[in-house]
Order: structure tokens, then sequence, then C-alpha cells
């Protein structure tokens, strides 16, 4: 018997051993070929990306990027030339940064001179849709022309009158102020002014010191982070008159990951010295409280590894789940070293583990199941808390079957000192109590559901997800006054060809300027409004063609001696030009690519995008009904990513009725059909209560606490389970006492870990841990309800 008990215990160390091992080959070469490891803590990516294609979700990525690492540094003083001289200081030393992609402050007046000189060249070209649309009606041609002169002879223009002799209808000047018309309507309301770009608004002058982050400086909840170097370079500089106003994600993101990651080390730190303290007073042995804590740490860094190894990358709120394994995991611990401490039929660690073997498979099993589920979500997230729970669970577990019973049981001391205030009082029946009990809960809950039953649904709000506060939420107030620019959605436009792609973008943002006519933040940056397609450019010629018949009279109102020959030379320069146009990857100047670099995406897998992005969303309804959905997407990312939520939750709960089912079925086969409807109903339970105390205190279900939901789901089983292996037992004797003592140490340790995350200030975060706490609570009240053996 000493021999097979022997062998036995040697195949379960095999087992744990090719576990681990396995875990760490897979982390090794997941090593070797990232290169490294990577942490996530980019808020946003912790929330779903829609289901657009591989290409749209690349050239929406790409976007993201662009726009999401922008950051925006107000200078504020009520002398223009001091707020200069800041911003100069603010510019010298954040400008070379490696944390910075690019840093302006100064406009580039060559560049202006390039511009101009690009669309004298193509002037012929560049005429707006609105001047063609004119310009063919009748009597079109003659208005444009008497337009022109009065500019000739006007105080102010922008181009030289020098070119009148080879432009006598200003169309270089016409397509000049369309370019600077499209600026000021696309961007920010800040204008040029002595080389900077600034605004006056109630008495203080503003100077705008603008920058996108590197890789390198975008590192969140790092001090690499560019944030922390802006703050280095500004604060110092605040005076009485001079304040620094701080707007973009970059600086709200780079808040929330500092304040997570110093939540997940103190929620961690407190879990784990609540357990060590339970565990001493409980056990008051070395051996249950080192082995305890060995399971944890090997549990959480097999979940880190296998999570790493699978995925090549892990989310910082994934990491947070660690704290959630203190509980968890130490409910197998606490079960072992309670009987090896105190059952006085177990006299070997095998036998402890037989005792229990059937009772933490089922309860691991339901557990897994209810973990694994997620792993189906379409949402990266989900997928890795899902794999970090399974191998950290499973591998705390194994700790428990395949090393535990190695460890010496005790000779002397074979009790626990607190059961014996661990009793039911006399005048208590299980039967007939446990029943009304149970009744009164299920009654109860469903009564408060009805009667705040308008406090029950789901909805997913992102703005709830991060409370601006204090400096952050001033600053972009004040922000907001002085840019008057806040991009909240965009138009994804696609091509088979660069042409293709333009012309599918001008027919939107024709639709854009009827639809946002005479409205404030109507404008919008697009390719097309600086680079035309082909087509647009032809439309153009033609009905630049109409005005050449008046180029001779044109030259002789401008005073000109020979109108005759002039006229003929502008339309030998005209028809020479036939076959000029600008076109994408041929003969654009690279100072007119970067100025629409985050409008031209390019080339992605075969098709070209383009986006069109407006200064504000004035109609979403508008905006939406204009995409197409084959060619033409609008994205709006908050309301986009709140339906996607939506969705989310509505297929995880559906994904919960899948398992409900498939756990009655699995249990059937173990337990009677009363035992199995008293266990399956606990999640019930769990449900309606959660709903009930939602609903009181007006707390719509959410995506966050409904994937708690699913989690608690297999952790509240395994109370009952528990209990109903203990009653099959039948003991009278003071074993009895064990196992409902080890489920009430179970829960207060678990509660312990799930408690603290619902202390967070992280929403997400406090969400999934306050539908944890209710879940856990309402399981263990119900379970021993439920029972009937006496302890």
């Amino acid at each position: 018997m000493k021999r097979l008990t022997s062998l036995q215990n040697k195949t379960f160390l095999k087992i744990w051993i090719a576990f681990h091992a396995l875990v760490l080959v897979a982390f090794a070469i997941m090593l070797s070929v990232k290169k490294g490891i990577v942490v996530d803590v980019d808020l946003f990516n912790m929330l779903p990306k829609a289901e657009l294609g591989k290409a749209l979700n690349d050239a929406d990525d790409k976007l993201t990027e662009v726009t999401g690492q922008n950051v925006f540094i107000l200078v504020s003083n009520p002398d223009f030339k001091e707020a200069k001289k800041v911003a100069e200081q603010v510019y010298e030393k954040l400008n070379g940064s490696p944390k910075f992609k690019s840093i302006s402050l100064y406009q580039d007046t060559e560049s202006f001179g390039a511009i101009l000189n690009f669309i004298d060249s193509y002037k012929y070209n560049l005429l707006d849709s609105k001047t063609v649309e004119e310009l063919n009606e009748d009597g079109g041609a003659e208005i444009f022309a008497q337009d022109a002169l009065s500019k000739a002879y006007g105080a102010f223009t922008i181009t030289s009158l020098e070119n009148l002799e080879h432009d006598p209808f200003m169309l270089a000047e016409h397509g000049l102020l369309n370019y600077l018309n499209q600026l000021q309507e696309s961007g920010t309301k800040m204008s040029l002014k002595d080389e900077v770009l600034a605004s006056e608004v109630d008495g203080r002058w503003y100077i705008m010191v603008r920058g996108v982050l590197s890789k390198e400086g975008s590192a969140l909840a790092s001090k690499e982070n560019a944030v922390v170097q802006i703050h280095e370079v500004c604060d110092p500089l605040e005076t009485e008159d001079t304040r620094f106003i701080y707007s973009g994600i970059p600086f709200h993101s780079y808040k929330s990951s500092t304040n997570a990651t110093k939540e997940i080390s103190l929620i961690s730190t407190v879990s784990l010295i609540v357990v060590l303290v339970i565990l001493l007073l409980i056990f008051r042995h070395v051996l249950p409280i080192f082995f305890s804590v060995a399971s944890i740490l090997c549990s959480s860094i097999t979940a880190v590894l296998a999570t790493l190894a699978i995925f090549g990358k892990m989310h910082i709120l994934t990491m947070l789940f660690g704290t959630s394994l203190i509980g968890s995991c130490i409910d197998y611990s606490l079960h072992y070293f309670i009987n090896w401490k105190a059952n006085d039929a177990c006299h070997k660690g095998f036998q402890v583990r037989n005792h229990l073997f059937k009772g933490l498979s089922l309860s691991l099993v339901s557990t897994l199941i209810c973990y694994f589920i997620l792993i189906f979500a379409p949402f990266n997230l989900l997928k890795q808390m899902a794999v970090f729970s399974i191998s950290g669970i499973f591998s705390s577990f194994l700790s428990v079957i395949c090393i535990y019973p190695f460890v010496r049981m005790p000779e002397k001391e074979r009790e626990i000192k607190y059961l014996k205030y661990y009793s039911t009082p006399s005048w208590y029946n299980k039967k007939f109590v446990g029943r009304v009990v149970i009744t009164v809960m299920f009654v109860v809950s469903i009564g408060i559901i009805l009667i705040f039953h308008k406090n029950v649904k789901i909805e997913n709000d992102l703005s709830r997800l991060y409370k601006k506060e204090g400096r952050e939420m001033t600053d972009e107030i004040e922000a907001a006054k002085v840019l008057q620019y806040s991009p909240s959605g965009w138009f994804i436009v696609s091509g088979a060809t660069p042409e293709e792609t333009l012309q599918n973008e001008e027919k939107i943002a024709g639709k854009l300027r009827t639809m946002n006519a005479g409205k404030e933040k109507g404008g919008f940056v697009c390719t097309s409004a600086y680079i035309p397609s082909v087509k647009s450019q032809k439309e153009s010629r033609m009905a630049v063609e109409k005005l050449l018949p008046l180029a001779a009279e044109q030259f002789e109102y401008l005073g000109y001696d020979n109108p005759d020959t002039l006229a003929g030379a502008l339309k030998k320069d005209f028809n020479s030009s036939a076959e000029n146009f600008i076109e994408i990857g041929k003969n654009v100047p690279e100072y007119l690519l970067g100025a629409i670099s985050s409008a031209w995406l390019g080339e992605i897998d075969g098709k070209f995008y383009s986006v069109i992005l407006p200064v504000s969303v004035t109609d979403f309804d508008g905006y939406k009904a204009l995409a197409d959905g084959e060619n033409v997407f609008f994205i709006s990312k908050v309301k986009s990513m709140n339906e996607d939520l939506n969705k989310l939750s509505s297929m995880i709960l559906k994904l919960f009725a899948v398992v409900y089912v498939l756990l009655f079925v699995i249990l059937k086969f173990f337990y009677s059909l009363k035992q199995t409807c008293k266990i399956i109903s606990v999640p019930l339970l769990i449900i309606l209560w959660t709903a009930a105390i939602f609903a009181i205190s007006g707390i719509y279900f959410e995506f966050f606490s409904i994937t708690g939901l699913i989690l608690v789901f297999g952790l509240g089983l395994d109370y009952v389970i528990y209990m109903i292996e203990n009653e099959k037992r039948k003991d009278e004797s003071e074993n009895a006492k064990l196992e409902p003592f080890a489920i009430a140490l179970s829960f207060v340790t678990t509660a312990v870990s799930f408690g603290a995350l619902a202390l967070s200030k992280f929403v997400p975060v406090h969400m999934i841990g306050l539908a944890i706490f209710i879940g856990l609570t309402t399981a263990f009240v119900s379970t021993f309800f439920y029972t009937r053996a006496e302890f």
C-alpha cells in the first residue's frame, strides 16, 4: 500500500512538473521571437475594437495612433510678447527630444512660399466645385472675371500683382484663398501672429505648442513618458501671470494608467497581507502559510507566463486579476490544510487528497468552464483574462493535489481552536429556516427588480470610465474654449486606386459641406481639399476654358498694351499643361504630403485609404447615413465602442446561458436531480441579487460588471459543491465542521481580494470587483441555508 501510494504521489508530481515546464517552454519560445516582454497600459486598448475587417482596422489604428498621440500645450498670459517668450523656452527645451516625433511652434513661412508656387503651377486645376459650378452657369465666366478685376484694383491681395501678365483672372489667388479657408475651417481657431499660432480670449493670449509623441514618449505609466518631461519643463515656468493649459488624450491616458498601476500594487499588497494574517491566526503553523503563499506566487507567475506565451503581450488590467487569484487560489489551500491540520480521519497527505479530490475537481471544472467561455469573446482583453485565470487556477489546483501530499502531517496539536466557536444555535432548524430564507431571497430580489425595473438594463458609456477631475478637467474646458476643436469621429474612405479614393472622398466632402452649411465647427480636414482627383482637375480646366475667350478683354481692362498677344500666350500656356495633373505618388511635394499626413493613409492590403476628419461631429445620425459601408465608413470612437460593448455584453450573457445548461448536464452525472437543482440555482440567485442591488443603487449593467458576474458564476458554485460533498459523507464527528469552516474562510479571503477591487477608483476595476463581491456574498449566504447538515 505504501509503495502504491508512493507511485501515485510521484505520478502526480510528474504531472505538476510537466504542466509548469510546458508553460515555461512556451514562454521561452515567445520571448525568443518577440525579443522582450510587453505590458500594455493603454486605457483604450482595454476596449473592444469594431469588426471592420483587417485592412479597415489597420487604417483606423493608423489614424488613432496619429491623433491619439497629439498633445497641445497652450501658454497663456495677458501679454502676447511674454506668452511668446515662454512658449519659445518650452519649444527649445522639448525640441529634439526622442520622446516626440515632432514638436512645433513656429509656422514655416518658407513652405508658404513653396505652396504658393505649387498653386501657381497648377492654377488651372484647382478651382473648387462651387466655383466650377458657377463658371458653368450662364454669365458665370463674366462674373468671375469682374471679381478678379475688383481684387486686382483692391487694397490687398495675397499673391503678387506682377503675375497678372500670366494670370489675369487671379486663379492662383483664388486657389490660395481656398487653401487658407480650408485650413481655417478644418483646424483649431488659432491664427497666425508673429510667426506663431495664437488666440486672444477674455483678455488673455494663448500660444500653442503642438507635439506628437514618439513610441518611447507614449510608454504609459512610465517615467519615460513625454508627459513627465512636459511637466518638468513647464511647471517651473508657471507664474502668477503665465499659465499652462494641457490638452490631449496622452495626458489623461498617462494619469489613468499611472493611477491604475499604483492601485495594483496597493491592492495586491493589502490583499496578501490580510490573507497571511488570516492564515497565521487559523493554523499557527509555518508550513500552511509557506505553501499557501508559494502556491499563490507560483499560480500568479504561471498565469503571467502563459498569457504572455499565447498573446505575446499582456494588458495591465489582466495583471490586476492577479489580486483576484490570491482569493481564488487560496481556496484550494484552505480546504487542504484545514483537513491537514484538524481531520483526525486523515493521517497521511494522500488521504487528505483522496478526501477532497472529487469536490476540488468538480469545483475546478465548474470554475474553468466559466472562464473558458470568455475565450470565445471577440475581444483580446477577455481572452487574456480567461487564459490568465485558467492557467493560474489550474496551477493552484495541481499544487494542492500534487505537491501538498508531500508535506508532513503535524504529529501534535491537530486541531483548529476556532472550530469550537463555529456551531449552529440550538433553536435553528435548517430544514425549515433554510427553505424560508432561500424563498425569501428569491421573492425579495425579484420584488426589488420589479419595483426598480427601469434601472435594470445594459448600458455602456465610456465617458464614465475615466472621470476628469481637478486641473485635467479645468484645462480641457479652457482648451475647448480656445481651440474650438473636438474631433470625435471620422470617415475612412477607400478605393482600388488613389484616384478612385479621392473621387469617393470628394463625394462625401461635398455632402458634408452642404449638411454643415452655416454651422459652427462644421469644417473638416481631407486630402482632396488640397490634392483633388484628376476627374475634378479636368472639370476645373473645363471651367477655366470658359474664361479664355475673355482673356484679351481682361488684359485690356488691366491696362496692358498688347492684350491680344498676352491672351494668345495664356491660351498656349493652358493648352501646354493639358496633361499636367497633380497625382499622389508622382508629383506631390514632400511639404504638402507632410501637411496631409493625418488625412492620407495610403495603401493598406492592396487598397488605398484616406480620412475625412471633422472638427466636430455636428450630426451623428447624419454623418453615419453618409457612409455606404462599402467604400465609406464613419467611425465615432466613443459611440462605436459603446455600441460594440453593448453587443459584447449581450453576447456574454448568451454564453452565460449556454454554460448554465452545460453545467446542469455535467453536474447531473454526479448528483441527484434535487442536489443538481440546488447547485445550479445558486448562480440564478447571484444574478437576481446583483441586479436588485444595482437597481436600488441606480447602477446599470455594463460590460465590466457582466464580466464580473461570469467570473463569480464559477466561484459561487464551489461553495455549494463543497457543502453537498460534505453532506454526502454523513459524518457525525467534529470533522463535519471542517468543510463549512473552510468554505467560510474561503469566502473571507476571496471577498478580501475582490472587495479590494471594488474600492478602486478605476471604473472598470471597480465595477468588476463590486459585481463579484455582491455575487460571492449571495453565493456564500445561500449555500449555508441550502444545506441541512448539522455542524
